[in-house]
């Protein structure tokens, strides 16, 4: 029986997500214009990320991305070392991801706490006596400023990143 589309473009989804796993445990080639490894440019720079990161108590083990080698305990299994540029690429993307993680996680926090605030507000606004102008203008105004908190709230924010990938690397 003759496959159809919704199944042909299934399998060609599969595969290219078969191809993309099987990339990332490729080697990255270094481009041809790099003269200096990564780890000679890192040996003597200071980066912060790790004292800021353990401010916060987050611990980043292993070897110093000024070596050749990197070696480091991991539960992740990998057959193949890294080079302390690899180990870099792959230490900015999994920051990416944990910062994008975690402000999901805040934002969902904050919406429900503010939605809440506003069911309170309005609870609080059904409940005061017909003839109290002042104080009804008080709750509303409260709400409408609960609103617009939860309207930024869902407005998404932009960081900029230098690039660390080119086209014709």
């Amino acid at each position: 029986m003759a496959k159809t589309s919704a199944e042909r473009v299934k399998e060609y989804r599969e595969r290219q997500r078969q191809a993309a796993r099987k990339a990332l445990l490729e080697p990255v080639p270094e481009p041809g214009y790099v003269v200096t490894p990564f780890y000679a440019f890192m040996d003597g720079r200071h980066v912060d990320f790790e004292e800021n990161l353990d401010a916060y108590g987050v611990h980043i083990s292993g070897t110093d991305l000024g070596e050749a080698v990197q070696k480091f305990d991991t539960e992740a299994p990998w057959e193949k070392s890294f080079t302390s540029l690899e180990r870099a690429r792959g230490m900015m993307g999994v920051f990416l991801d944990a910062a994008k993680e975690l402000a999901a996680l805040i934002n969902e926090y904050k919406l429900q706490e503010v939605g809440a605030a506003i069911d309170a507000a309005h609870e609080v606004s059904a409940s005061l006596p017909r003839g109290d102008v002042e104080a009804l203008k008080k709750s509303f105004a409260e709400i409408e400023r609960l609103r617009a908190i939860q309207s930024e709230l869902r407005k998404p924010t932009r960081h900029t990143l230098l690039s660390v990938d080119a086209t014709g690397e």
